[in-house]
Parts: structure tokens; C-alpha cells; sequence
């Protein structure tokens, strides 16, 4: 799986984080954006990338 497909499988949260902080987006600016509390942006990030590095491993077509 591609990471752009990987990220369009993810929760629109755990993408969009993920997409804001390779913009350079900081916990404070993310936690803006998505409506959260900053506390909850480094568990998130973390659960988002998990998430994704999970997606990447799979073989193609095994989405599901």
C-alpha cells in the first residue's frame, strides 16, 4: 500500500494530524485545527503514525 492511499485509510483525524505536522504544524496549531486539547495531540500522533507504519507493512491489496 502507498502512503497517500495508507493515509486515505486512516480516520480524517489521524491523517489530517499527521498531514499538518509534516507541514510544520506544532501540537498547539494541530490541537486548533482539530478541535482537541493539546494534551491529547502526542497520543494521537503516535496512534496515527502506529496506525499508519501498520497500514505500509501490509502487501498490496490487503487493505481490509
Amino acid at each position: 500500500m502507498d502512503r497517500e492511499t495508507a493515509l486515505e485509510t486512516l480516520t480524517p483525524a489521524y491523517a489530517e494530524a499527521l498531514r499538518l505536522r509534516e507541514q510544520g504544524a506544532d501540537d498547539r496549531d494541530i490541537a486548533a485545527r482539530l478541535g482537541l486539547p493539546i494534551d491529547a495531540i502526542t497520543n494521537l500522533l503516535q496512534l496515527a503514525r502506529a496506525k499508519l507504519e501498520t497500514l505500509l507493512a501490509l502487501p498490496d491489496g490487503d487493505g481490509g
